[in-house]
């Protein structure tokens, strides 16, 4: 199966476009997009606020586009939201889910007949107030070590603008959703995160710092021994990969892969296309093509 893997389409308003133009071009037979999907910037926020702003996006551009898309070309789309959009806004989203598109975001979705995907979206605290999408990473590293945080910020999740304050003690936090996760496991996988791993080639700022998640790192080891990870797909820190000069990492017998992402207009979308199976090795990947 020809696959077609992005991350952090917000970081341009072309490059929903462009991700559907280079699927049919390349005739993919799955889309997935690992989070951050509405644009950093809409023409009307100022006057009807940033909820309302980003829902008629969501309402008027996003599944029009897919709509239309998936008429000439009936694949399947895997996406989710992540910490840029507004969570209060994915049950727009939810309305549609496994008919239009499928949402990835502690899900397991058949990908093959012999590969599983497995989608989670939550990052660890960032500097941003936007916090819906945000947890702790682990008791021992509730976020990145010498990382300028921020704990302070507001949610979405009841409709409205709220603050609120990340407890970084809190047992809600990324490890014990990782657990939860794991006992759904049964079959090979591939994990579409939004945060990478920390430590490696896909979570480093342009300061050198960081600030991926250790928990999702300790998930993608774990499962890679056991032999049912097959890869893992990540986002989040748009310039790593221009920054560690690579786009991939090994960690034990998988590949992480974080393509990055251009932003602002004009700019190519940053994309890898891989295949699942070959005859010589029926359960690994094969990069087709990354830009």
């Amino acid at each position: 199966m020809k696959i077609l893997y992005t991350s952090d389409i917000h970081a341009s308003d072309n490059h929903l476009f462009s991700l559907l133009k280079i699927a049919k071009e390349e005739e993919v037979e799955s889309i997935i997009v690992g989070g951050d999907i509405i644009p950093h910037h809409l023409p009307n926020s100022d006057r009807v606020g940033l909820l309302q702003a980003q829902a008629e996006y969501i309402r008027n551009v996003l599944i029009p586009m897919i709509k239309d898309f998936k008429q000439k070309r009936n694949i399947t789309i895997y996406l989710d939201f992540s910490n840029d959009d507004f969570i209060c806004n994915r049950k727009i989203l939810e309305g549609l889910d496994g008919e239009l598109i499928n949402l990835l975001h502690m899900r397991r979705h058949k990908l093959t007949d012999d590969v599983d995907i497995i989608g989670y979206m939550i990052v660890p605290p960032t500097p941003f107030q936007r916090k819906d999408w945000e947890k702790p990473d682990s008791p021992g590293q509730p976020y990145a070590r010498d990382n300028i945080i921020s704990l302070d910020g507001y949610t979405s999740s009841k409709g409205k603008i709220e603050k609120t304050v990340i407890n970084p003690a809190s047992k809600n936090n990324i490890e014990n959703d990782l657990a939860q996760l794991s006992e759904t496991i049964d079959h090979p996988f591939i994990f579409v995160s939004h945060c990478p791993p920390y430590d490696t080639p896909l979570d480093m700022l342009y300061n050198g710092l960081h600030v991926g998640s250790l928990s999702i790192r300790k998930f993608i080891e774990e499962w890679s021994k056991k032999g049912k990870l097959i890869a893992s797909f990540h986002g989040h820190i748009h310039g790593s990969p221009n920054r560690s000069g690579s786009i991939s990492t090994n960690i034990e017998d998988s590949t992480s892969i974080n393509p990055g992402q251009n932003e602002g207009e004009d700019v190519e979308l940053r994309h890898v296309i891989f295949e699942t199976a070959d005859k010589q090795s029926p359960l690994s990947i094969r990069i087709v093509k990354s830009i």
